[in-house]
This record gives C-alpha cells, sequence and structure tokens, in this order.
C-alpha cells in the first residue's frame, strides 16, 4: 500500500506541473489579423517590385534616347554654324567675288547629313536598335563636322 500511495504522490506531484491548454480567442484573433496584414504587404511589395522593374526598363529606354538626343543636338548645332559660316562666305563673296564652289559640296553633305537625321527621327522609316541608331548618328556627326571643318576653313582662307 505505500508503494502504491507513494506511485500515486509521485503520479499526481508530476503532473501538476504540466501547463493546461489554453485557448486565448483574442490571441488567435490577433494572429490571424498578423497574417492577414502580412499577405497584404506581400502582395504590396509585389506590385512595388513590379513597378520598379518597369521603371528600369522604361528608365534604360529613355537613357538611350537621351544619348541619342544629345548626339542629335551636337549635329544640329554643327549644321547651324556650318550654314551660318557658308552664309558669311557667301557674303564676302559677292563682296570680293571669290569662287564658292567647294562649298556647295560640304552643303549638298549637311543636306543628305539633315534627311538622314530626320529620317532617322521617324520610328517607323528604320527599324533599329539604340546602338545602331547611336552608331549611324556617329557618323552623321562626323560628316557633319567634316563639313563644317572644311566651310571653317574656307572661310578663315577667304578672312585674309
Amino acid at each position: 500500500m505505500k508503494k502504491l500511495l507513494l506511485t500515486l504522490c509521485l503520479l499526481v506531484g508530476t503532473y501538476s506541473f504540466a501547463q493546461m491548454a489554453v485557448v486565448d480567442a483574442g490571441a488567435n484573433q490577433q494572429i490571424a489579423k498578423q497574417i492577414t496584414q502580412s499577405a497584404a504587404q506581400i502582395k504590396q511589395l509585389e506590385k512595388s517590385y513590379s513597378l520598379l522593374k518597369d521603371a528600369q526598363e522604361k528608365y534604360q529606354k529613355v537613357n538611350g534616347y537621351i544619348q541619342q538626343m544629345g548626339q542629335l543636338q551636337n549635329i544640329i548645332n554643327m549644321q547651324k554654324q556650318a550654314i551660318n559660316n557658308s552664309n558669311k562666305i557667301l557674303e564676302k563673296a559677292r563682296k570680293g567675288k571669290f569662287d564658292v564652289n567647294g562649298i556647295q559640296n560640304q552643303l549638298a553633305q549637311i543636306s543628305g547629313s539633315i534627311k538622314t537625321v530626320q529620317a532617322l527621327l521617324n520610328n517607323g522609316m528604320f527599324n533599329m536598335s539604340d546602338s545602331e541608331r547611336i552608331t549611324l548618328l556617329e557618323n552623321e556627326y562626323s560628316k557633319v563636322k567634316s563639313a563644317n571643318a572644311k566651310i571653317s576653313v574656307k572661310l578663315i582662307k577667304l578672312s585674309y
């Protein structure tokens, strides 16, 4: 009997420290609320990520266009300078009756360059990548720069 009583006391003593399952409706509701908020935040994060990804792609496209526009502005400025120099040469030629035949070739080259750049700006005319367009713009820029240099040399020669 002592053994039975001792066993019973030991058994009751070990179970007296065990926790009872507590079902707290407020805690369960709070966890459910946090899970719902986390899911909503993940969806918002996915939307933000896709928005940033689209923005990066657009930025890359715009960056290419900005490079093209910068090169295009250089071409336009060079063409304006060449035409202004040609007008000065023409004024000097009228006063002194100089030969201006050499300028005609450079002006024709600049005119061809203007037509090429205008065709390039029409997207349907050329279906090319940004790098191809930039290469074409660089080639046109070098042509215009060369023609402008020749016109400037002619203007300097006529000035002396």
